[in-house]
């Protein structure tokens, strides 16, 4: 099956500026993101920092790989894997009745909480991202056209936004539930 280009190069797009805010924002509060990873409870204290350096080091490769095209293989499988693990470390906290901590996205200015909403997003790229890692696997490329271009960029863009949209609502979400309890 051939996907069409302008698809393609939507979702490259969209995991390019998801993965590349991603990075901006954790480097921005790096001290913060090495606790919310320890928050996870996932992993050894001690392992904590390196872990959170190699996520935002895998998370720098992703978003240069899908921006420049370069080992788009290699950054398509990398995104995949890396959403299915946040995925499934929020599944695994969520499980354990642990809802009130920082998923550790810093998409937004306001911290969100984890949630099933949060599980379903990093599905959802995923499934944006899944025909990258097909394409990556077809034995040629396809050219792309300039209206091709301006459709896949385009839409990468508006996807990129409708993400950043619904994340400030999970966050004000999240913020207007603080203030009730707290006022309540």
């Amino acid at each position: 099956m051939t996907i069409d280009p302008a698809i393609l190069l939507a979702a490259r797009v969209l995991g390019a500026l998801v993965f590349g805010m991603a990075v901006f924002g954790k480097l921005r509060h790096r001290d913060e993101f090495v606790g919310v990873v320890a928050n996870y409870r996932l992993l050894p204290e001690a392992v904590a920092a390196p872990a959170a350096w190699l996520i935002i080091a895998l998370e720098s490769l992703v978003a240069l790989s899908l921006a420049s095209g370069l080992v788009p293989m290699v950054g398509a499988v990398l995104a995949v894997a890396l959403l299915c693990g946040f995925a499934i470390a929020m599944t695994i906290n969520l499980a354990r009745g642990r809802k009130e901590i920082d998923c550790g996205c810093f998409q937004s200015a306001l911290r969100q909480r984890l949630s099933v909403a949060l599980v379903v997003r990093n599905l959802v790229l995923i499934a944006t991202l899944l025909p990258l890692v097909e394409s990556a696997f077809a034995e040629r490329a396809q050219s792309l056209s300039l209206l091709q271009a301006v459709d896949g960029i385009g839409g990468g863009a508006v996807l990129f936004v409708l993400y950043q949209v619904f994340g400030q609502v999970l966050a004000l979400r999240d913020a207007a539930e603080a203030l009730r309890k707290r006022f309540a």
